[in-house]
């Protein structure tokens, strides 16, 4: 009776210990993939003639830390120049608000950017003579510009079966250089803007699709 008992006893402990561990299992593929860092590129960025790849990498369950580098090489479609080249760095810390852990959900971003430009364009200036008559003068001129912007951004990212990222984020920026007259020529009002819209306020977004690691 001693060995039955005993028998029994085992084979009860397996089949709880068997059960236990095919419950276990629906919740372990359940659970997300940790996420060590994204390398993402823009969609929306061949629009204007511009490449933006970036990277990702989470510092807690919460938060993220967000560079991209961007390259732009484009007409008068979009900017005041007849030709304008871009290289901006950007550098981002994110907030993760929802349940899942970084970088799943939505968040609240704060970026500082350093941006470069060099523009191409008919530059004028008008001045008066000792006669009382407004001169106006032209020139085609090589301008570079660097400036130093600071924003906010709101978006949301996803990643589907822990591999491919999607991120979508829209906000407001600030970059210095938006001058409203010439120091040197006190009637050359503006005189950058030949660097519009990449200059003062302007509006930041981005549609990206990137690996996750």
């Amino acid at each position: 009776m001693r060995h039955l008992f005993a028998i029994l006893a085992i084979s009860l402990a397996a089949s709880t210990t068997y059960g236990q561990s095919n419950t276990d299992k629906p919740e372990s593929k359940s659970q997300k993939k940790d996420i060590s860092y994204l390398v993402k590129l823009d969609l929306l960025s061949p629009i204007f003639r511009t490449a933006i790849v970036s990277f990702e990498k989470p510092l807690s369950k919460q938060s993220s830390l967000h560079l991209s580098g961007l390259y732009q090489d484009q007409s008068s479609a979009v900017s005041n120049a007849a030709y304008l080249s871009r290289f901006a760095a950007t550098a981002e810390y994110r907030y993760y608000m929802s349940q899942t852990d970084a970088p799943r959900g939505f968040y609240v971003g704060s970026f500082i950017r350093y941006q470069w430009m060099k523009s191409e364009d008919w530059l004028w200036g008008q001045y008066m003579d000792p006669m009382g008559n407004y001169i106006t003068t032209y020139a085609y001129q090589a301008r570079e510009l660097s400036t130093i912007g600071a924003g906010m951004s709101v978006g949301y990212q996803h990643i589907f079966k822990d591999k491919i990222a999607i991120d979508l984020f829209l906000g407001p920026a600030y970059n210095s250089g938006d001058k409203r007259i010439d120091p040197t020529s006190p009637y050359n009002s503006r005189p950058n803007d030949v660097f519009k819209p990449y200059v003062g306020y302007f509006l930041r977004t981005g549609f990206s699709v990137g690996l996750a690691f």
